[in-house]
C-alpha cells in the first residue's frame, strides 16, 4: 500500500460541528487524518492529493486530489482513493449520514465504497456512484453497520476512473435517529378499488414531507440534472426526446416507454408529449411483419438510425399502459383517431398491433393460445418468453380500459400468476432471466446469463408487489415475496446482483436497480422484518455515472412505487382533484331510457357506468352490439363505451 503525504496548509483553527464524527472535515487546519491510498500493485497509475487553502467552497480551504494517471481499465477505479479518517467508533445497528461537497475539472463519476475495516480484510459492502461536475454539489449516503469498534467502517472514494482534477469539501459524518414507524399490514382491499396507495417510506417512519423531496430530487437529477453523469433525458428540438441508454450509447423503446411512465407519475405532460412523439415518429415501424411494433434500439445521435428493427415486448407493454394512464390523468388532447395525442385511440391501438395474427416470419407480441408476452417475436419456432416481462397489474388495467378483448387481458393476468408458480424456484424464489412458456429456465446461445437470476429478472419483484398492491388477486404474491426477500436477506455480507437459481452468487456486486425492485416487492409482504429493504432503498443514493440508464430507470420506478406515487389513474378508487375520468366522446352508439334501465346498441367491447365522481358501478360486455345497464339510483351518469364514445345521462 502506498499512502501519499498530504500537504498541510494553514489557516485559522476551526471546531467541527459537535455532531460530526469526522476530525478536520473542512480542512481548515490541513490534511489530518485524510490519506489518498495508490494500489500498489498498479505502476501505471499516478495522483497527488493535498489539502490547499482557497479551493475548497466560498474561497475555503478543501481537499484536492490530481490525477495524472488513471488505472488502464476502469473497472480499476478504486486504485486510487480519497480515505476518511478511520479514528471514529462505529456502533453495530445505528445508522450514519456520510454527506460532502464536490465538485472537478470536467464531468466526471467517483464511487463511495463502504466496508469494513481491518478486522475484516476490508470486506466492501455497500457502494454508490456519484456524477461531479465542475459546480459544487452536495452528495450523501446512509449506512447502518455492521460492526462495533473503531476502524470497523471505512468510508473510501473511488477516483480512478479518469485523469483530472477533484476537490472535496465540509465532509459531516453523524448519526440518523430513525423514526418509530409502523409494522407492514396489509390492506383488506387494493389500491384499484380503494385509491389508496401505501407509502412504505412513511410506515417506516419517514416525513411525506422527505418522502416528495427524495422523489423530486431524483426525478430531477435522472432527467434534468448533469448531462454528462446525471441526466438521461435528451431533447430534440422544441417538441421530442429520448431516453439515453448513456452505457451503450443508443436508445432503447425500454427507456424510452419507462421515462413516458415516469413522466405520468411525475405529472410532467410536457417530458410524456416529447417522448411519445419522438417514438412514435422514430422507432415504430410502418410497415411491413413489423408494422405497430417498436424498434427496441436506435442510434442515440441523429438521424437516429434503427441498430435493431425487432421489437422488445416489454417496451411495447409499457409504451400502451402509460398511454392508458397519462388518457385518464389528463385527458386527450385531440379526438382525432390518428392523432398522436388521443392517448386512449393510441393505447388502443397498439394493443391491436400486440395481439395481430401470426405471420411466417414473426409473432404477435402476445401469443393468443398461450396468453403470454414472448421474450422476441422474430422467434417464431420454439418462442419462449421473460419473466419480467409479465406484468398482471398491467393486463388487469387493459382488461378495465382497452376497446376489446377485455376477457383476454384478464385472462392474461390470470396466466402470468400461474406461470410465477411455475418459473419460482422452490427454496429462493429466484426466477431466470428467460423461460419457456411451462416457467423451465431458458438457455440461449446469445445470452450466457439466460438461466440464471440477473438483471432482467431482477424487476420480477417489483411486478408481483405493485401488481399484488392494486389488486390483490393471488394471495401466493405473499408467500413469493416472503421467499425471495428471506433468502436475499440471508446472504452473509450483502446480496448480490446475479445468483444461479438455486442461490450461488455469480457476481460480486449489488446493483441499484436490484435494490430498488426489492424494496417495491415489499408491497406484497407483511413480514415486518421485510422494512429492511425500504430503508436500504432510502438510504441509496440516486444512481449517476456511467450505469445510470437501466439502474437509474428501475431505481426510479421503484422509488414511485414504494412511496405511493406510482398510482392507478383512473382505476374507480381514484377520484377526487386533479385527476380527470373520460371526457365525453363523440358518440358511436344508441341509448335508449327506460325508467332506471339504459338499453344500447352499435357497441363492441365492455362498456362501463360511472358516477358523477368518475368511480365505476357497474361493466358489461355487449353481445351482438348491444347491452343493458340497470342504473342504481337517480342522479348523473356516465356511459363508457370505450372506442364507441361515452355520453353522460341524467337519471330522474
Amino acid at each position: 500500500m502506498k499512502l501519499l503525504t498530504l500537504l498541510a496548509v494553514a489557516g485559522a483553527c476551526s471546531v467541527a460541528s459537535a455532531a460530526n464524527l469526522f476530525t478536520n472535515p473542512d480542512f481548515e487546519t490541513g490534511a489530518t487524518g485524510w490519506t489518498v491510498f495508490l494500489e500498489p500493485t498498479d505502476a501505471v497509475i499516478a495522483a497527488t492529493g493535498s489539502a490547499k487553502a482557497g479551493v475548497g467552497r466560498n474561497a475555503s480551504a478543501g481537499m484536492e486530489v490530481k490525477v495524472t494517471t488513471a488505472p488502464t481499465d476502469v473497472a480499476n477505479n478504486w486504485h486510487i482513493q480519497l480515505q476518511t479518517p478511520q479514528d471514529w467508533l462505529a456502533e453495530k445497528g445505528k445508522t450514519y449520514k456520510l454527506s460532502f461537497w464536490a465538485k472537478a475539472d470536467a464531468s466526471k463519476s467517483i464511487h463511495l465504497g463502504i466496508g469494513g475495516g481491518p478486522a475484516s480484510g476490508y470486506a466492501y459492502i455497500q457502494g454508490s456512484d456519484f456524477g461531479l461536475s465542475t459546480a459544487w454539489k452536495q452528495y450523501e449516503v446512509e449506512y447502518t453497520s455492521t460492526a462495533t469498534g473503531v476502524d470497523s467502517v471505512r468510508f473510501n472514494i473511488y477516483v480512478g476512473g479518469a485523469a483530472g482534477t477533484y476537490t472535496f469539501d465540509d465532509f459531516v459524518l453523524d448519526t440518523v435517529s430513525s423514526g418509530a414507524g409502523t409494522g407492514l399490514v396489509q390492506p383488506t382491499k387494493g389500491a384499484w378499488f380503494t385509491g389508496i396507495h401505501r407509502n412504505l417510506f412513511v410506515e417506516i417512519g419517514k416525513s411525506s414531507t422527505d418522502v416528495d423531496t427524495k422523489i423530486n430530487a431524483a426525478f430531477e437529477q435522472l432527467f434534468f440534472g448533469d448531462a454528462s453523469t446525471e441526466r438521461i433525458y435528451r431533447e430534440v428540438g422544441t417538441d421530442e426526446a429520448f431516453i439515453d441508454a448513456v452505457d451503450s450509447k443508443d436508445i432503447r423503446s425500454e427507456g424510452q416507454s419507462y421515462g413516458m411512465t415516469i413522466a405520468v407519475m411525475m405529472n410532467r405532460q410536457d417530458v410524456f408529449d416529447k417522448l411519445w412523439k419522438f417514438a412514435k415518429n422514430k422507432m415504430q415501424q410502418k410497415s411491413g411483419d413489423l408494422k405497430g411494433y417498436f424498434a427496441w434500439q436506435l442510434a442515440n445521435t441523429s438521424p437516429y438510425s434503427v441498430k435493431d428493427a425487432n421489437p422488445a415486448p416489454d417496451g411495447d407493454e409499457y409504451f400502451a399502459t402509460s398511454l392508458f394512464l397519462a388518457w385518464k390523468r389528463w385527458g386527450n388532447k385531440s379526438s382525432g383517431t390518428a392523432d398522436i395525442f388521443n392517448y386512449q385511440k393510441q393505447a388502443d391501438s397498439l394493443l391491436t398491433y400486440m395481439t395481430k395474427p401470426k405471420t411466417s416470419s414473426m409473432l404477435p407480441l402476445i401469443v393468443a393460445d398461450r396468453k403470454q408476452i414472448v421474450f422476441s417475436p422474430a422467434q417464431v419456432s420454439g418462442p419462449y418468453t421473460d419473466p419480467s416481462y409479465h406484468i398482471p397489474g398491467f393486463y388487469r388495467l387493459w382488461a378495465a380500459f382497452a376497446a376489446s378483448n377485455n376477457e383476454f387481458y384478464s385472462a392474461m393476468a390470470d396466466t402470468s400468476w400461474a406461470f410465477f408458480k411455475r418459473a419460482s424456484h422452490a427454496t429462493t424464489g429466484l426466477m431466470p432471466e428467460y423461460a419457456s412458456f411451462e416457467g423451465a429456465p431458458q438457455t440461449t446461445s446469445f445470452n450466457a446469463k439466460s438461466h440464471l437470476f440477473a438483471s432482467d429478472a431482477c424487476r420480477v419483484g417489483m411486478n408481483i408487489g405493485f401488481s399484488y398492491a392494486w389488486f390483490m388477486d393471488d394471495a401466493w404474491a405473499l408467500t413469493q415475496t416472503k421467499k425471495m426477500l428471506g433468502f436475499f436477506a440471508s446472504q452473509s455480507g450483502g446480496y448480490k446482483a446475479e445468483y444461479t437459481l438455486d442461490g450461488t452468487p455469480k457476481s460480486d456486486y449489488n446493483s441499484q436497480s436490484l435494490q430498488g425492485a426489492n424494496a417495491a416487492a415489499v408491497l406484497a409482504t407483511d413480514r415486518d422484518s421485510d422494512k429492511s429493504f425500504v430503508d436500504a432503498l432510502w438510504k441509496l443514493p440516486m444512481t449517476s455515472g456511467e450505469w445510470r440508464y437501466y439502474n437509474g430507470l428501475v431505481q426510479m420506478l421503484s422509488l414511485l412505487h414504494v412511496s405511493g406515487k406510482f398510482k392507478a389513474y383512473g382505476s374507480p378508487g381514484m377520484t377526487g382533484s386533479g385527476i380527470k375520468t373520460q371526457s365525453p366522446k363523440p358518440v358511436g352508439f344508441f341509448l335508449q331510457a327506460t325508467g332506471k334501465n339504459l338499453n344500447l346498441s352499435g357497441l363492441t367491447g365492455t362498456v362501463r357506468l360511472l358516477d358523477a365522481s368518475g368511480r365505476e358501478a357497474k361493466s358489461v360486455q355487449s353481445h351482438s352490439g348491444a347491452a343493458t345497464i340497470s342504473v342504481p339510483h337517480a342522479g348523473i351518469w356516465l356511459i363508457d363505451a370505450g372506442m364507441n364514445g361515452a355520453r353522460t345521462i341524467a337519471i330522474p
